[in-house]
């Protein structure tokens, strides 16, 4: 019980300097979901790495703003070579190939329209939800990235029949390896994490459409939801690894 009054004062002293850090808006998450966050927060491993102090959550975001900036921009220009690899080093595979895919189908040679990005405003950003699981071995990890979809070992397979094998034989893979753990007496070292940060972005775009020598000038105010994952917390190297 006093470990449990302990967080939840931890907690609480988190949520009341989430605002003051810059880490959440207010005007975008309400107050409940800001106190599941800062409980969150407070939870092991990730109550004791830096990133989770009020002034991490802070620049953490700061960072995420600055990559939804980037490979926004990225998506909405002919791909380079140069952009090709900023996607590999700042990006999930799953999500490389994602956002790679989207702007050739947005510049392509043989596109009947073409997309250009005129302006785009970031107007809000808060962090919404963060979560960090832990696992006591890299397979059981790896086996979970791929379940959730962060690389692309699904998507190199011929035949949906194939994806459907493979999401089953990793289901059983991963079901065995945690109930072979539950199985062992005493604790069990976990020594591997995969934390996961949820941001909420909203930006105000506008674009130009280029179609049969048309050209059409869109704007409209874009809402999403961005996770950024890290598989490390000493030497923290985010991911972008979903967006919602």
């Amino acid at each position: 019980m006093q470990r449990i009054f302990a967080q939840a004062s931890h907690a609480s002293r988190l949520y009341e300097t989430l605002l003051e850090s810059g880490a959440c808006d207010a005007s975008l998450v309400w107050a409940v979901p800001r106190m599941a966050l800062a409980l969150q927060c407070t939870m092991p491993p990730l109550d004791e790495a830096e990133l989770a102090t009020a002034s991490g959550l802070g620049e953490f975001v700061e960072g995420a703003a600055h990559a939804y900036e980037t490979l926004n921009a990225l998506v909405y220009r002919r791909s380079t070579t140069r952009d090709l690899g900023l996607l590999e080093r700042t990006c999930t595979p799953q999500m490389a190939r994602v956002l790679s895919a989207t702007a050739e189908e947005l510049h392509g040679a043989d596109r009947a329209m073409t997309y250009t990005l005129e302006e785009s405003a970031l107007a809000r950003r808060s962090l919404r939800a963060a979560v960090c699981d832990t696992f006591a071995t890299e397979r059981e990890r790896e086996l979970e990235h791929a379940l959730r979809g962060y690389d692309d070992l699904l998507h190199d397979l011929d035949t949906d029949e194939a994806r459907s094998k493979m999401l089953v034989s990793m289901g059983e893979e991963l079901t065995e390896l945690r109930a072979a753990r539950g199985d062992e007496h005493g604790a069990v070292e976990a020594p591997f994490v995969s934390c996961e940060f949820d941001v909420l972005f909203e930006s105000n775009e506008r674009m130009s459409v280029e179609a049969a020598g048309q050209t059409v000038v869109v704007e409209k105010r874009q809402l999403s939801t961005w996770r950024f994952l890290t598989t490390d917390l000493d030497d923290v190297e985010w991911r972008l690894a979903k967006i919602f």
